[in-house]
């Protein structure tokens, strides 16, 4: 009667076991990004968004190795399996083989400049009479009347971001478009860098001229994404991902 009912017991046991879905069996991944300090750091294979999708994998048990690479091709290799996941990617739906998660971040775009100019800036046509500086490319991402004043004289797109907050400190431009963790990132490295420079960044106005845009990662494994969202949420819900973007904003407290 007991070995029967032991046996009874393990039967149930190994129903129940082939019903219930199994759990994703934790394992090395491959993460692939791009360099764009701070939301990727190539030289510290850091960031605020490689950090924030580390740390959600991890706590799913998984490990995770970080490659470097330029993003359209680490979209490649993910899709072709050569690696679990990259990021960040935007404007992306679900495709045969690739899936996308929740966003992980939102990137803020932003019209900087310094209260004591007094400008006022309702609209991006507004900026038609100022000296504008900005990130290279950048007329292809703000709609028809951002293209408008990337026609002008007074507007210039350069490639090294890590200067503009001390060309517009310096008055040699009158308003940056950046994206807003760029822009305090790069700010607080200047501060730093220069102790005896006064200036503070309640000196600082922002113009929300502009749409935000969502970050997201991109995974060629849908089970690994779904996963991945719903640790995600709860992350978020516990006030992580606050705790990496206050990290690389350093002792900065933004106005926005």
């Amino acid at each position: 009667m007991f070995k029967n009912t032991l046996k009874l017991n393990s039967l149930v046991s190994l129903l129940i076991l082939t019903i219930l879905p199994m759990p994703l069996v934790a394992k090395e991944l491959l993460m692939l990004t791009d360099d764009g300090p701070p939301h990727m750091i190539a030289a510290s294979k850091s960031g605020i968004d490689v950090d924030i999708t580390r740390e959600v994998l991890q706590i799913l048990g998984h490990k995770v190795k970080v490659g470097i690479a330029p993003l359209k091709r680490t979209m490649r290799q993910v899709e072709n399996k050569e690696a679990d996941l990259f990021l960040p990617t935007f404007f992306q739906n679900d495709t045969a083989k690739l899936y996308f998660s929740a966003p992980i971040i939102s990137y803020r775009p932003i019209a900087f400049s310094l209260n004591k100019n007094n400008f006022k800036f309702n609209k991006i046509a507004d900026l038609v009479s100022v000296r504008v500086i900005t990130f290279q490319g950048a007329a292809g991402y703000f709609g028809e009347e951002f293209v408008k004043i990337s026609k002008l004289d007074s507007y210039i797109e350069l490639h090294d971001m890590s200067k503009f907050p001390e060309m517009l400190i310096k008055a040699r431009c009158d308003v940056v478009v950046l994206d807003y963790y760029i822009f305090y990132y790069y700010l607080q490295k200047y501060l730093r860098q220069n102790p005896t420079e006064d200036f503070s960044v309640e000196e600082i106005d922002e113009s929300l001229l502009f749409s935000e845009v969502k970050a997201h990662v991109g995974f060629h494994d849908q089970h690994l994404r779904n996963s991945f969202d719903k640790q995600l949420e709860l992350y978020k819900n516990q006030g992580k991902d606050k705790t990496v973007i206050s990290k690389y904003l350093g002792t900065i407290t933004p106005q926005l």
